[in-house]
């Protein structure tokens, strides 16, 4: 998630003029491989897209992920109703997130043509290249990336590689600093470095640095500089992320996180901090070189965007990503009302199952995706949504056994479309238990298959329904680390609730002589 990070009064009134007129009744619509843009206002979507296309490509490159098409392209939306932009975010001051869910994965951006108003900057073509390529990160490395990544490190590193530069033989660099990066000054009064580090899943308190008269984003620049620093800080070491990767391992909330850190790094937090704002935030730190990468060379096909068209993506937006509210519900029936009769879309099914299952409203999410099955039977995931409704039923009605077969048949047929999606083996694993003392084939393989991906880093709350089968398995030392992975990430109070109540499954069923 992307919050605001540059000053407003930045914004030149000529530039709020140049997007506020008629032509910003115009939107665009465009497509490259990995891409789907619809923009509610005028943008060079080309450009933007043979951008992305290459960075995508070169920052995969550097770390070492296959480059591969993606299942389905990511959408990139520019939404100009702020209402609609106020319901798929969290809140507060934010110029663009990106959102996952079942239904599809999407960047969205807000914008407001008002003079003065923190999202009219949205389409200065540099702002928005920036905005687009840290979003991308985030996608990268939540959909490709094996390992989950503190949210320090993850809003850093989209902040690091959103500085990507190419040269005109190809190769590319990452990590110079950006004019946001400005709060980080030799007096500035930094957020301590263990609540920076310490916050894996979540954004700390930012009132620890904000005065009682500073504006609000101040201190969410201030975080955002601070994480650039730290991921720059990693970046420039010889092993970089793999260091990371043991400190979170070796770490857990009963022992001291600096400790960890420092036998990962060979610092301790006040030489850290020393060191970082020395080397990095005075001196610029290590300007890394990337290999050079052929470019992407996609097409990209560009076409104006038609009001109802962009209706629709409102729409889509709000079933798929806009919290469960009756201000959201609201929302959702105005758009409907604004776009009158439309086709039902494959898109437009999906979001609406989507919303149907957070509202676990069972039979009008499958009766959506039922729609989404009879246009295109091996539609990846409709199937994936159909796996996850049949485990909301079995989670209501545990006793009727034939819930969970209809679950199990679910899994395996996505798992035939989809057979590296680490949730769906999940699934096969979670509902195969009731029929038999021992797993089933199959969802021992897919146990198997989680385990050796150490997926449990990937995944730590998800992979607490892998605990069920562990024990059935005798596999209490996974079980051990699965639960441990999990208690690093969580910050909730029921959460721990769910793993100390695991955890005395797990003792409970050991073996004495262990």
């Amino acid at each position: 998630m992307l919050r605001l990070l540059f000053p407003i009064a930045i914004l030149s009134s000529m530039l709020a003029a140049m997007f506020a007129g008629p032509a910003a009744a115009q939107g665009v619509s465009a497509r490259s491989d990995h891409f789907v843009l619809m923009s509610d206002a005028p943008v060079d979507a080309r450009s933007l897209l043979t951008d992305l296309e290459d960075f995508r490509l070169a920052v995969m490159a550097d770390l070492g992920l296959d480059p591969g098409p993606d299942p389905v392209p990511l959408r990139l939306n520019i939404i100009d109703d702020t209402q609609v932009f106020d319901a798929v975010t969290p809140g507060g001051i934010t110029a663009a997130i990106y959102r996952q869910s079942a239904a599809g994965h999407d960047i969205v951006v807000g914008y407001d043509p008002t003079p003065g108003h923190f999202l009219s900057r949205a389409l200065e073509p540099g702002w928005l290249r920036l905005v687009l390529r840290h979003e991308v990160v985030h996608h990268i490395l939540e959909t490709r990336y094996a390992r989950k990544l503190p949210i320090w490190l993850g809003e850093g590193l989209a902040e690091y590689y959103s500085t990507y530069e190419r040269g005109a033989d190809g190769r590319v660099t990452f990590g110079r600093a950006l004019p946001e990066q400005d709060p980080l000054s030799e007096t500035q009064h930094w957020l301590p470095m263990r609540t920076v580090i310490e916050n894996l899943a979540s954004y700390p308190d930012f009132r620890l640095v904000s005065g009682p008269d500073d504006p609000p984003f101040r201190a969410q620049r201030l975080y955002y500089g601070q994480s650039w620093a730290l991921a720059h800080f990693v970046m420039d070491q010889p092993d970089g992320l793999a260091s990371i990767h043991r400190f979170v391992d070796e770490w857990s909330p009963a022992n001291d996180s600096e400790a960890s850190f420092e036998a990962a790094f060979g610092l301790g937090y006040d030489p850290l901090e020393a060191r970082i704002r020395r080397d990095i935030v005075r001196d610029g730190g290590h300007l890394r070189l990337a290999p050079a990468v052929r470019r992407a060379g996609a097409a990209v096909s560009v076409s104006p965007a038609a009001r109802l068209d962009r209706l629709e993506n409102h729409l889509r937006l709000l079933l798929a990503h806009g919290r469960t509210s009756a201000a959201t519900q609201a929302k959702i029936d105005a758009v409907r009302d604004r776009l009158g009769p439309t086709e039902s879309t494959a898109a437009l099914d999906l979001a609406r199952s989507q919303r149907s299952w957070r509202l676990q409203d069972w039979d009008g999410a499958d009766a959506a995706v039922t729609r989404v099955l009879a246009r295109n039977p091996g539609d990846a995931t409709a199937l994936k949504l159909r796996t996850k409704i049949a485990y909301g039923r079995v989670a209501g009605r545990q006793s009727e056994q034939e819930l969970w077969d209809a679950a199990e048949s679910a899994a395996i047929r996505a798992l035939e479309a989809r057979p590296d999606d680490p949730e769906l083996h999940l699934f096969r694993v979670a509902v195969s238990l009731p029929t038999t003392e021992r797993l089933s084939p199959g969802a021992r393989a897919s146990l198997d298959w989680l385990q050796a991906r150490d997926i449990h880093l990937r995944l730590p709350h998800l992979s607490l329904m892998m605990i069920p089968a562990l024990i059935y398995e005798d596999r209490f030392d996974h079980a051990d680390a699965v639960l441990d992975s999990a208690a690093r990430w969580t910050e909730r109070a029921e959460d721990q609730w769910v793993i100390d109540r695991l955890r005395r499954n797990v003792g409970s069923e050991r073996p004495a002589s262990e």
